[in-house]
């Protein structure tokens, strides 16, 4: 934000470690060398975190100004705070000062919370990430995937309510057919399913890895409702197919949409 008379604060977030981030500011030469110059160097507490706080005089556009230099300790890196005013304007150093001490951060919030789903993991496969509405599930939440002999899963949600399915087996087949990473797909069999409110097909397909050419084994659950269809499917190699398929169907079996996801399919259709 910035005022009138010329004072600013500016927040940003580094992702270096806080210890890296700060292992200068207590040196006046490396700091005179970025055209700083160090007036006084303190250490403090911020929203329960540790914090180190600077003040510091800088010239810019033909002005003197003081500025406070707060940096953060962050889970995920360091936050600086930087409130600036004229030397001119003194009075308004201490406001500031108090301003930027006072400084609350939110916790982080988790990617899940956006998600229209619900799945329950399983021991070997935890969650890898997170990216809109599809979850990727490996073993010990490895991410990135780059060994096509490893079991995954994918769970994803797609909006497709103006999408036409005459056939839902024949796109649910067809869907497994187009799975990436994996070629020469063949279909082993296909049944209906029905997961809690919800209800479509469980499909068994065959193929190998792009790469390395090693045999895989799909098993993919897509299930239906008015805004379109879930997809739950996983990838294993064939020879762990008797350990890790039953796994896949169990994670399936603990699909289900929010409540809110409901709610706002509900609105849509009045």
């Amino acid at each position: 934000m910035k005022e009138s008379t010329g004072s600013s604060i500016m927040v940003s977030e580094i992702l270096g470690p806080y210890a890296e981030v700060t292992a200068g500011f207590s040196d006046k030469r490396q700091m005179q060398a970025r055209g700083t110059t160090l007036l006084d160097n303190s250490s403090a507490k911020v929203d329960g975190q540790q914090a180190k706080l600077l003040e510091v005089e800088q010239h810019a556009y033909g002005t003197l100004f003081r500025k406070w230099i707060l940096a953060v300790e962050r889970p995920d890196g360091t936050a600086l705070i930087v409130a600036s005013f004229p030397k001119a304007e003194a009075k308004q150093g201490e406001a500031l000062k108090a301003a930027i001490l006072a400084a609350a951060f939110g916790k982080p919030s988790d990617p899940a919370d956006a998600l229209a789903f619900v799945a329950t993991p399983v021991a070997l496969l935890q969650v890898a990430k997170i990216m809109g509405q599809n979850i990727i599930l490996s073993p010990g939440g490895r991410f990135p995937l780059t060994d096509e002999n490893a079991p995954f899963m994918v769970l994803s949600l797609s909006a497709s309510e103006d999408l036409a399915i005459a056939d839902q087996q024949a796109f649910a087949e067809r869907r497994a057919s187009n799975t990436a990473t994996v070629k020469d797909i063949t279909v082993d069999q296909t049944s209906p399913i029905t997961i809690g409110h919800l209800s479509g097909y469980a499909t068994t397909a065959n193929g190998v890895g792009q790469d390395a050419a090693s045999p895989l084994t799909i098993y993919q659950v897509l299930l239906f409702d008015d805004s379109g269809y879930c997809v739950v499917q996983g990838v294993t190699p064939a020879a762990k197919r008797e350990t890790f398929v039953p796994i896949f169907q169990q994670v399936a079996k603990t699909f289900k949409m929010k409540t809110s996801h409901n709610k706002a399919t509900d609105s849509a259709k009045r």
